[in-house]
């Protein structure tokens, strides 16, 4: 007998769901149709805000594998290009070697290296990915005005390299296959 009695619950649930906005006194001037859609259109609005959308897609590109430092420290280093025309926006003496054409910049105050990146169109990403792998010494956090940086681009304009000269000599970054960089020097 205990089946009977829930099987006869079940339709008496849904006869009390059908008819509850019968009894919704603010929907008085509504006809009952009117009043069970505007409450189907609450609850698929509802549902609809609460569904769990999909993750969102992340760079394929990693900034720095294999070498995880554990803390991500913003760049602090001021840049400027070192021009001789000052209407000219092109980095003084481009070179060239197998892997790209250096261009030379010069610090100057007030620019920081994510600026110089940002204002020759260059990735920032990537100065956050040298800086993870800068070392102790960190070269690229205490540059100084007037210090020389060249940066290093390959034929379809990705940075592929950079040169930072210090008292101790040149420190070069260089790209891996995989996207990140490491410290030569």
């Amino acid at each position: 007998m205990p089946k009977a009695s829930s099987a006869a619950r079940v339709p008496q649930l849904f006869s009390k769901i059908w008819h509850l906005p019968d009894s919704v006194s603010w929907m008085d001037p509504l006809p009952p149709f009117h009043r069970r859609g505007i409450i189907l259109a609450v609850v698929v609005i509802l549902l609809a805000f609460l569904w769990p959308s999909p993750a969102p897609q992340q760079a394929a590109r990693p900034v720095n594998a294999g070498h995880s430092t554990g803390t991500n420290i913003p760049m602090q280093a001021e840049l400027s290009e070192s021009q001789p025309d000052t209407t000219a926006r092109q980095p003084a003496q481009p070179s060239a070697d197998s892997q790209g054409q250096w261009r030379s910049y010069q610090i100057a105050s007030g620019q920081t290296l994510a600026q110089l990146f940002r204002d020759n169109n260059l990735p920032v990403n990537d100065v956050f990915a040298m800086a993870q792998v800068e070392g102790n010494d960190k070269p690229l956090s205490n540059l100084q005005t007037g210090q020389a940086v060249k940066i290093r681009q390959n034929a379809q304009g990705v940075v592929t390299g950079l040169t930072v000269d210090t008292d101790n000599g040149q420190i070069l970054f260089t790209r891996q296959p995989d996207g990140s960089f490491i410290r030569a020097q």
